[in-house]
């Protein structure tokens, strides 16, 4: 049996027109010089859009389709595609953003380069409906000192994590998965646990993918004042 190192895993529900060019970017990665597995595994949230039946036109060896009965949302689906995840590894990428082709490479040098790191973190950029760049909306990544000064950062709204995240399964499973109550900022409240078991991230400042902006999609609304009042509520749920 061959050994998959890197399951990308994907939660969709209604955006067959994105989900397709998502799809496309993963496959586009250049692994060269590695040479290493991957698999990307979709979850379908219940959509009625038509996704199953473009699901059915796409024929990738790397790729599984997991449709679901109805939509219980994000977290729901990103916990039951991780399920299902063969990889040691982990890349979370939202169904209406786009990997750049060298991400799976570049998380996948440092985890060679440093096998006793958890989790790895990189910026991204914004782009909107189109893929046009977003000015000034730019997401860079911070060094801290340890997990409690990251923390801090996070809690005051100050830092973002997103699909800038690569992590191994062990560690989403010891800190307990994706609180499935949640329907927004799901995945930095996991990134909260695994800091506070005290896995401390390493991050590198390269850009993982295009995160896209546009009507449809919760990040649209959501305000710097959302964030921080996200930020808070997370705070208090932790402390």
């Amino acid at each position: 049996k061959k050994i998959i190192h890197i399951s990308i895993i994907t939660s969709t529900y209604n955006r067959k027109h994105f989900l397709r060019e998502a799809i496309e970017s993963v496959r586009s990665s250049v692994l060269a010089p590695l040479s290493f597995l991957w698999e990307h595994i979709i979850y379908d949230d219940g959509s009625v859009d038509g996704t199953k039946e473009m699901m059915a036109e796409i024929n990738h060896k790397d790729l599984v389709y997991l449709p679901g009965l109805q939509n219980q949302g994000q977290s729901y689906g990103k916990n039951k595609a991780i399920e299902r995840a063969q990889g040691r590894y982990i890349l979370v990428l939202d169904s209406d953003d786009i990997l750049l082709v060298r991400t799976l490479h570049n998380f996948f040098s440092l985890a060679l380069a440093y096998p006793k790191i958890d989790w790895f973190t990189s910026d991204f950029l914004h782009v909107d409906e189109h893929l046009l760049y977003l000015p000034g909306r730019d997401y860079w990544g911070s060094k801290f000192k340890n997990t409690q000064e990251m923390l801090e950062a996070i809690f005051k709204g100050e830092h973002y994590l997103q699909a800038n995240v690569f992590f191994k399964k062990d560690l989403y499973l010891k800190a307990g998965k994706f609180d499935e109550g949640m329907f927004m900022g799901e995945d930095i409240d996991l990134y909260i646990r695994f800091l506070r078991l005290e896995s401390f991230p390493l991050y590198s400042n390269f850009i993982s993918h295009l995160h896209r902006i546009h009507t449809s999609n919760i990040s649209g609304g959501v305000t710097v004042d959302v964030h921080i009042t996200t930020a808070k509520e997370l705070r208090k749920k932790y402390q």
